[in-house]
């Protein structure tokens, strides 16, 4: 988490006028019910300063929805920057019963605004060598340890079979302030499968018994090797690259596989 806030510091700053001191409001989250938060404009990133709270929007097309979730523990704080450069920052606390689980965040809820500027304060040059870790330079550590991943021992043999296509979790590492998921899709089948979207979920409850099922879904920061199809009698592994998560006792994950403009696919659950 540390990463992620340096570098969005890096790229980012408050504005002069930001600078006023302004009295945050706070956000109450539970495991229980999802907090739909509506943002004025769409969410270009959202952090969390704790793992018992977990922040998701979609990342892949840029939306105003975001979903907060939590488990019970420490207080902590969520910071959004939306795609016009308007800054929102909330005070995070966990609550037993939440009254509105919806709530539509208004302009002047904004702290500030968003602006590429200048680091003037003089820093170590440890300090400054860690800063200068672009975007870009994030992504290839990512995918540099995803490659790492894919050539260490296999951990984990959790699988699924739907007819003839096999989805199976071969490793789940924890790194820092992310989580790595390798997959392996294997099409036993005599017929090709083009993969349209593997979505993966934190799950609560049953869904025979709607009143008490509950899902999140987990957006991935990073997707190393994703394939467009499976051959007849292919493997293919690739990586799933998530913010860190935990799961609460009546939690589990749960990852649906789907083909584009078929009815096959697989889902795939563990605790």
């Amino acid at each position: 988490m540390k990463k992620i806030i340096t570098m969005l510091s890096l790229g980012f700053a408050i504005s002069a006028h930001a600078n006023i001191e302004k009295q945050l409001d706070t956000i109450y989250a539970n495991e229980k019910m999802t907090m739909a938060l509506f943002f004025p404009s769409e969410i270009k990133q959202g952090i969390t300063g704790s793992e018992n709270f977990v922040f998701t929007y979609n990342r892949e097309k840029e939306q105003n929805l975001g979903l907060l979730k939590a488990v019970k523990g420490n207080h902590s704080n969520l910071l959004v920057l939306t795609t016009d450069g308007k800054v929102y920052s909330y005070i995070l606390q966990y609550a037993e019963h939440i009254e509105n689980p919806n709530r539509f965040i208004t302009l002047d809820e904004s702290i500030g605004d968003a602006k590429r500027v200048l680091k003037k304060e003089v820093k170590s040059q440890k300090e400054a060598q860690k800063d200068s870790i672009s975007v870009n330079a994030s992504q290839d550590l990512l995918r540099r340890a995803c490659e790492a991943l894919l050539k260490l021992p296999q951990e984990e043999n959790i699988r699924k079979k739907n007819g003839n296509v096999i989805l199976s979790l071969k490793n789940l590492k924890y790194q820092g302030d992310n989580v790595f998921l390798q997959f392996e899709i294997n099409n036993k089948s005599r017929v090709r499968f083009d993969f349209d979207y593997l979505h993966i979920f934190k799950v609560n409850g049953n869904k025979k018994r709607n009143a008490s099922y509950q899902e999140l879904a987990l957006q991935p920061v990073y997707i190393f090797n994703e394939p467009e199809r499976i051959f007849p009698n292919t493997k293919v592994q690739f990586v799933y690259v998530l913010p860190k998560f935990t799961l609460a006792e009546n939690e589990k994950m749960e990852v649906r596989l789907q083909e584009k403009e078929t009815t096959r696919g697989v889902v795939l659950n563990w605790r």
